[in-house]
Formats: structure tokens, C-alpha cells, sequence
């Protein structure tokens, strides 16, 4: 029996906000393997109580019981048809109130073989509700202690599912890399500080580039991706620290997307590398990232990583390849595939192995060692 599947994503096509490029990445694999109905339900700011209309912006009760009502948070403008063979409904998200997003399927929502929800960003297990969950198969994670947790706090079919990239038809720039050091989003403000008095000013020898602007919306996404992944293919750095610190991720440090972009890119990755559970495991080949030394001045450590350009050519190398055989989106779905225990389509397994014969290409063209 066929698979098909029905993607319910908080990444609209109208959303600028700069946090859904790693679901946009996703889509994009989604697409090319299942050719998915893709379902884009809206933010319903308002209730209906017949025909009474009331704002949640001035009834605090609504906001607080709608779902206890069996009111929705979302609208959906017209639900799918299902189709003959196996249906599965994966639901994305960044946060977990996206789950909630299914009660807009109605009756239809029980029609589904199988229903997957899956979070790309942090969470509090205390946040899920209970009302979304239970109508799930499966919840998948970006964290093992996000999992553990929810499956200690809920009962469900809660696993791990690290972020991935999609690599199959990036080429690395193996030649000019002119910007020395990348640094973009969140960062380490005392280094940054450091970096700024050394690079930043016109006489510098070296090409420190960084985010000046807070906001997250984007005059448009599409471009700015397009921006960004040139930007990367040209640096030999990117700063990267991990997120244990940020108050979304309660404590937890998993592996985002930025590390996996930069490998994809050929960066050398350079800060505090995450230690959430699992995580070792996928960052586990020499100097896949490498952390600023405790009590080092930044600026003489990277001027002597960029001081040796047979390293951060080599190492550029072999992060890309290490992305092209670890962490592609295919493989994260095939995973999810086979704990679901549903088939895996042809087109599936023909894009992995074409990942694989051009990662051992690689690897073999500059012989360098596996270690996985």
C-alpha cells in the first residue's frame, strides 16, 4: 500500500520570521521524497459563539479555557481529502501550542492511520496539552531529554529526532573563502566585543562579519536563505554556542540547526559545543567543533586557527562530507519511518544512496579517514 502524507506546518508561506528557515529546509525534503498535501492553518484571533463574534484581545476567559470549550486557537480554510492507501499526518512546529493545530481537522483528524507531531525548537514538557497529545502516534524531538521528559510527564510515544539539512545538491565552495569569521543570531557578547575592537575597523586585515539587527522578519525569506547559505559557503569560521542559556530550551543544550548549515557549508565551527544527551554521538569526528579554550583571549586564539589554511581546508572538507553522510533530512525520515513502522518509499532510499556515493567521493578524493 502506498504512503500518504499530510503535513500540517506552522511554516506558512506568508511567514517572514526568520526562526522557520529550518522548517522551510525541511519542506523542501518532504516535498522531493512524498510530494505531500501541505495544510497551512491561519492564527484564529478570534472565538465564534453562534452568531456572537468576541475578541480574545478582551476576554481573558476564552484565552485561557477555549480549548476546555473545544475552541481553536487556529483555522484551517478547507481540509484535505484522504486518499487510498496508508495516510499519515505529520504535524511541525516550532513550539509545542502548534500541536494544537490538528483540532482544526475535525472529524477527519481520527481518519488518519498514523498522526506525528514534530517540534523543531525548545520546549517545557509542563507546556504540551494533554488534549493534542493524546490524539498522537508519536511526538517527535529535537532533544533526548526533551523525549525523556515528556514521555515521564505524559506517557507517550515521545523520541528523539535530531534537526538535520538538506544536502543533496549543495556544492561546497572549495576555493576563495574572503570572510574570515561569521558570527549570526544569538552570540557570545564578550567575544563579539573583542572581535569588533580587532576586526571591525577599516584597516583590518581580516573579514569579521556579523549580525547587526534584533528583529526576526524578513523583507523575504526565499532571498535571505539564499543570502545566508553564499555567506556560509564563503566563510572558514562560524561562531556557534550553545543554547542551554536561552530561556526556551530550559536548561537543555541540544543540536541546532546552525551547526548543521555550518558543516553543510564547509565552516570550521568555533565556540561552546552543545552537551544535551545524544549529542556527542552526532558531532563525534575530529574538530567538528571547536571550543574557545577556558580563559583564552579570542582574538589570538582564531587568528591562529586562520593562521593555518591546510587545516580549515581540510576541515572544511570533512565537515561537509560528514554532513552529506549523517545528517540529511532523509535520514532523520527514514528513521521516523521505521519507529512509525511505515514503509519507505523508493525515491526515499535512491536519495540516500545518492548522498552516499557523493560523500565517499569526497572522502576518497581527499582520502580522509572515517571514524564512524
Amino acid at each position: 500500500m502506498g504512503l500518504n502524507l499530510y503535513v500540517l506546518s506552522e511554516n506558512s508561506p506568508d511567514n517572514q520570521h526568520v526562526g522557520w528557515s529550518v522548517s522551510q529546509n525541511l519542506e523542501e525534503v518532504l516535498s522531493s521524497v512524498f510530494k505531500p498535501v501541505f495544510l497551512y492553518p491561519t492564527h484564529n484571533q478570534s472565538i465564534r459563539l453562534g452568531s456572537l463574534k468576541v475578541s480574545d484581545r478582551y476576554v481573558s476567559f476564552t484565552r485561557r479555557y477555549r480549548h476546555r470549550l473545544f475552541l481553536s486557537w487556529y483555522e484551517l480554510e478547507q481540509l484535505p481529502s484522504l486518499d487510498s492507501g496508508i495516510n499519515v499526518l505529520l504535524i511541525v512546529g516550532l513550539g509545542s501550542q502548534f500541536l494544537l493545530s490538528m483540532h482544526t481537522l475535525g472529524p477527519l483528524l481520527k481518519r488518519f492511520d498514523v498522526r506525528i507531531g514534530y517540534l523543531l525548537d525548545g520546549f517545557s514538557a509542563n507546556h504540551l496539552n494533554p488534549a493534542a497529545i493524546s490524539c498522537l502516534d508519536y511526538l517527535f524531538t529535537i532533544s533526548q531529554d526533551m523525549a525523556d521528559s515528556v514521555r515521564e510527564m505524559h506517557g507517550i510515544n515521545a523520541m528523539y529526532l535530531p534537526l538535520a539539512t538538506n544536502t543533496l545538491r549543495v556544492e561546497l565552495n572549495r576555493q576563495h573563502r574572503w570572510i574570515d569569521i561569521l558570527s549570526y543570531g544569538r552570540r557570545n557578547e564578550a567575544i563579539h566585543r573583542q572581535l569588533h575592537a580587532r576586526f571591525g575597523g577599516a584597516e583590518s586585515d581580516r573579514f569579521y562579519l556579523y549580525s547587526t539587527f534584533s528583529k526576526p522578519d524578513l523583507l523575504d525569506r526565499g532571498e535571505h536563505v539564499m543570502l545566508h547559505s553564499r555567506l556560509l559557503n564563503h566563510a572558514k569560521i562560524s561562531l556557534c554556542f550553545e543554547a542551554s542559556d536561552v530561556p526556551r530550551f530550559y536548561q537543555d543544550s541540544p543540536l541546532l540547526y546552525r551547526w548543521l548549515e555550518g558543516w553543510l557549508y564547509g565552516c570550521t565551527i568555533v565556540g561552546k559545543r552543545p552537551f544535551g544527551s545524544g549529542v556527542a554521538e552526532l558531532m563525534d569526528w575530529e574538530n567538528s567543533a571547536i571550543d574557545f579554550p577556558r580563559g583564552s583571549n579570542a582574538v589570538e586564539f582564531l587568528e591562529s586557527l586562520l593562521a593555518d589554511q591546510e587545516f580549515l581546508q581540510q576541515n572544511s572538507l570533512r565537515n561537509h562530507c560528514e554532513c552529506l553522510l549523517r545528517h540529511d533530512w532523509r535520514y532523520r525520515l527514514r528513521d521516523l519511518l521505521a519507529i512509525a513502522s511505515l514503509p519507505v518509499p523508493a525515491r526515499l532510499d535512491a536519495e540516500i544512496q545518492a548522498l552516499q556515493q557523493k560523500g565517499d567521493r569526497l572522502l576518497e578524493e581527499c582520502r580522509i579517514p572515517i571514524y564512524f
